[in-house]
């Protein structure tokens, strides 16, 4: 079992935030190519949760840092 770092976590949740973009901006440019209006707001939405996404993560990657700079330990999940 791999070791869960908090590095590692901020990581996945990244991954995972960029994927379910993805999804949902596949998802919108098939609405929009099919001349659905709910298409682009649901591109507008992708575009805006992928802005925030990436503004919670640096600020959190920041704050990680700023908590225990180069700390790669463990951290402890119950």
């Amino acid at each position: 079992m791999p070791v869960v770092t908090p590095s590692r976590r901020l990581l996945f949740w990244l991954r995972a935030s960029f994927v379910a973009d993805a999804v949902l901006g596949v998802v919108a440019g098939l609405l929009v190519s099919q001349e659905e209006p709910a298409g682009w707001y649901l591109l507008g939405f992708v575009v805006l949760r992928a802005a925030i996404g990436v503004v919670a993560l640096v600020l959190a990657a920041r704050m990680l840092e700023e908590r225990r700079p180069g700390d790669d330990r463990p951290s402890v999940i119950h």
